[in-house]
């Protein structure tokens, strides 16, 4: 049995563990067929989710906290104890100047739309099942360029145009959800959902939905979860990547005959302690498993660039936000402590630190050790509520650099999976909204004031002073790649180098959001950020010594994001 399947197997022999007592209780039994039937789906039955959807059916949605609440208690697209629902999404996103450089033209601009159609159908205490449709695209991204003018016409068929070949589409149209939970009863100690899920933990900063992006994430797997007054517990395996085919034309896109990587794993705990109200305690933890990684160009199928990567993560989050993220009614100061650690090795391997002699044979080092991860995350924030419609706080966020990426340890901080927005309702919690980098190598001091007027919705300020945590790393982008040529940087920390002072600090940016709830069931949204370039950024771009002439005098501190979106959902 594979390592990284462990998680999976475990939580797959629990589930045919906890079925098989059952079957064998109903075989034991002088139930006819027809009747046990009717001990499943009882004809008398109301699903208990009308008029109060569970939150893991709503998962996959990006909306305002009063949305959350109208969706959740609408009655009106139930159909017996069968739910339908729509969401759509469109946004308009203007961003310039995000490389700081004046000689460069990188200014973009478009509107994309994320839609949904799902069903929910929960007609028996037994078990329920989600399926949700998504069709996620830029506006205009259809079309094929070289048609002549019959290019701009609008086709009803996804990558089809009025040329004889089809054309290649970046549109997607896929299953977001397909899940079925086997619910808590008489027959089953605890919720087991299997399938396509999504996942939403704490305020998302290590694991969370992405449903800021238009695709979103979701998760083929098993879960199995356990709830109680004072204690909850998630326990789940999921496949990323699967290098085989199954039977009857199901290929995988994915293994080393793909161009891809082979198999690879998700698997983790998520468990909250509730000993009172006043606050809860997360204690998480977290595997994310790949199997060794195929050289670019293999010599033979051996030929590996890396072995085995695995990436272990746990940690714990303290608040007092213990009614669905929430301040309890009644309460105003709000806090929350998170921190995190990683480890494990990803798979390559190095000169050994250890070996001052820099032993050798034939041109090659004798002593090499294996490259671990050892990096950090913690993340602080408070806040007062004035009135219940004023809002101030304060945040702090810091996720480890590497001062040397050269040697056998991983310093810098990795992201599981990429995370940009973070949880309601204050919304702008992350590193800012426009989005422009990611929880790696990265120390953020923020002050925030959220206000709540009565007709003229919602208004958010935050101003963030963002800071490498380590000067010799790099500054990283939100999906987790370094911005090449983007900060001063030392890749091998060494102290003879040309630039012998890096800069710190990489920006301050400001941002304004407006969060209007025009309706029960639609808000409109608006936001803009001011980016500033520091030191950091400065350094590349005004170096006077760089063979580059490009990178001389070429700095323009000054950045902008805008967007305007539409919420709608039923």
């Amino acid at each position: 049995m594979k390592k990284s399947l462990l998680p999976v197997f475990i939580a797959l022999c629990s589930l045919t563990s906890i079925l098989g007592q059952d079957a064998d209780v109903s075989k034991n039994s002088n139930e006819s067929g027809e009747n046990a039937v009717k001990t499943v789906i009882p004809p008398d039955y109301v699903s208990p989710m009308k008029g109060n959807l569970d939150p893991e059916f709503m998962r996959s949605l990006f909306l305002s906290p009063d949305q959350i609440q109208a969706v959740k208690k609408s009655n009106s697209l139930w159909f017996n104890n069968y739910r339908v629902g729509f969401y759509v999404r469109p946004r308009f996103d203007s961003k310039e100047n995000f490389d700081f450089n004046k000689t460069t033209d990188d200014y973009s601009s478009y509107a994309a739309q994320t839609t949904q159609v799902w069903f929910v159908a929960d007609p028996s205490p037994y078990f329920s099942l989600k399926v949700t449709i998504q069709d996620s695209r830029v506006w205009g991204g259809e079309q094929n360029s070289g048609v002549g003018d019959n290019r701009y016409a609008l086709t009803t068929g996804v990558s089809r145009n009025y040329s004889a070949t089809p054309v290649t589409s970046g549109n997607s149209t896929d299953i977001r959800e397909a899940f079925i939970m086997l619910k808590k009863s008489d027959k089953l100690p605890v919720n087991i959902q299997i399938g396509r899920q999504v996942y939403s933990y704490g305020d998302l900063k290590v694991l969370g939905p992405l449903n800021w992006l238009y695709n979103g994430f979701a998760f083929d797997g098993v879960r199995i979860m356990y709830n109680s007054k004072y204690f909850s517990s998630h326990l789940f395996g999921t496949v990323l990547s699967e290098q085989h085919s199954a039977p009857g034309g199901l290929n995988t896109a994915n293994g080393r005959t793909n161009g891809s990587i082979d198999d690879a794993y998700f698997t983790g705990t998520y468990n909250t302690i509730k000993p009172f109200d006043l606050f809860h305690i997360d204690i998480y933890g977290f595997g994310l498993h790949k199997k060794w990684i195929l050289n670019t160009n293999p010599v033979t199928t051996q030929d590996r660039l890396r072995q085995r990567d695995d990436l272990l993560t746990g940690g714990f989050r303290i608040t007092n936000r213990t009614a669905g993220n929430k301040l309890p009614a009644g309460n105003s100061w709000d806090w929350t402590v998170e921190s995190a650690w990683q480890t494990g090795f990803n798979g390559e391997r190095v000169n050994a630190s250890w070996d001052v002699l820099n032993q050798e044979y034939a041109g090659q080092r004798i002593h090499t050790e294996r490259k671990m991860y050892d990096a950090r995350f913690f993340s602080a924030e408070t806040g007062y509520e004035f009135f219940k419609k004023l809002r101030l706080g304060v945040g702090y966020t810091y996720a480890s650099g590497d001062p040397n990426r050269s040697d056998s340890k991983v310093g810098t901080w990795s992201p599981l999976f990429p995370q940009i927005a973070g949880s309601l309702p204050y919304w702008n919690i992350m590193n800012g909204q426009s989005t422009i980098v990611g929880f790696q190598n990265v120390k953020t001091y923020s002050i925030r004031a959220k206000y709540r007027t009565d007709n003229f919705g919602s208004f958010l300020f935050t101003a963030y002073d963002t800071l490498k945590a380590k000067s010799q790393d790099s500054w990283y982008s939100v999906i987790g790649t370094t911005v090449a040529n983007g900060s001063d940087e030392n890749f091998s920390n060494n102290r003879y180098s040309t630039t012998n002072k890096w800069g710190k600090r990489l920006f301050y940016q400001y941002d304004l959001t407006w969060i209007y709830e025009y309706a029960e069931f639609l808000s409109i949204w608006s936001g803009v950020s001011y980016i500033q370039a520091q030191d950091s950024i400065k350094n590349v771009r005004n170096d006077p010594q760089s063979a580059d002439l490009t990178k001389r005098y070429t700095f323009d501190p000054k950045a902008v994001y805008f967007y305007l979106m539409v919420s709608a959902a039923l």
